[in-house]
């Protein structure tokens, strides 16, 4: 098997069907789910016993009696399992876009041919949808304001993260470069980038591949393109560096050596530029 789909549920049913006919109209045809459920107490169980049944050899649920683990543990549990050539992740209410895993897997070969037998990662924008998937903004890093370069600058990274999981396609090779996830990762999309960055290579589609859903349970973009939330940041360092500790403790489990001057410098600089 090529590529393993990991995907967390928990209470997932509203967009759980969209989903899971988006995978299936994948271009790319060697693809199996791995899929772990983190405790739903709505229908999201009984979709997943549905589509297993309809393909017991591409769908795979994981059970255990860890119960509610939250994502980024129950993403762990999921790429523990994996034994695929790459891996990617996969959040229930987003649709991804056809050439997803044709496109990401090509640059994905790509990056080994330049740089091979070493971690390697791939993402791509998203294009921001409503909760009908209607189309928001055509780009996810134009909208809130993010540059897909910071991934080459380890405190722009930090600050300002590029990668969304849900676009993300790593080797094997990552594995054992990230796992397990440590108590001070903020989130398991955020750890495997700043890891990469360290010990690996990145690349990026510019092209989105999937459309991100934002909804009431999932306004972040929304929050962060708010202007008003950047000005309030802006009159209160204070609260700036305090809102970032649990960044920067994250960033010291990756064994780097952290110039504080350095991370307020480009903290000011990231945060200017969304503001104006």
């Amino acid at each position: 098997m090529k590529t393993d789909i990991l995907l967390s549920t928990y209470n997932g049913a509203a967009f759980l069907e969209e989903l899971l006919q988006s995978l299936y109209a994948q271009t790319f045809p060697d693809w199996r789910l791995l899929i772990r459920d983190d405790g739903s107490s709505d229908k999201t169980v009984e979709i997943l016993k549905s589509w297993q049944e309809k393909d017991k050899d591409r769908i795979f649920v994981v059970r255990d009696n860890k119960k509610h683990l939250g994502p980024k543990k129950s993403f762990e549990v999921l790429l523990t399992k994996s034994t695929a050539e790459t891996i990617m992740f996969c959040d229930q209410d987003d649709f991804w876009l056809p050439h997803k895993i044709e496109n990401t897997f090509a640059k994905m070969k790509q990056l080994e041919q330049r740089y091979p037998d070493i971690p390697a990662l791939v993402f791509s924008d998203l294009t921001v949808a409503d909760k009908m998937l209607r189309e928001v903004h055509s780009s996810f890093w134009e909208y809130i304001k993010v540059d897909p370069d910071n991934v080459y600058n380890i405190y722009r990274l930090l600050i300002n993260n590029p990668v969304v999981g849900c676009t993300v396609m790593i080797n094997r090779k990552v594995k054992s470069l990230v796992l397990p996830f440590p108590e001070q990762a903020v989130m398991h999309d955020w750890w495997i980038a700043l890891k990469v960055s360290q010990k690996g290579v990145m690349d990026y589609l510019p092209q989105p591949t999937i459309l991100y859903r934002l909804h009431n349970k999932n306004s972040i973009g929304a929050s962060l393109a708010d202007r008003k939330y950047y000005a309030s940041r802006l009159s209160n360092f204070s609260k700036t560096i305090s809102q970032n500790r649990n960044a920067i403790k994250m960033l010291r489990k990756l064994d780097f050596r952290l110039s504080f001057v350095r991370f307020l410098g480009y903290k000011i600089q990231v945060t200017l530029s969304k503001f104006l």
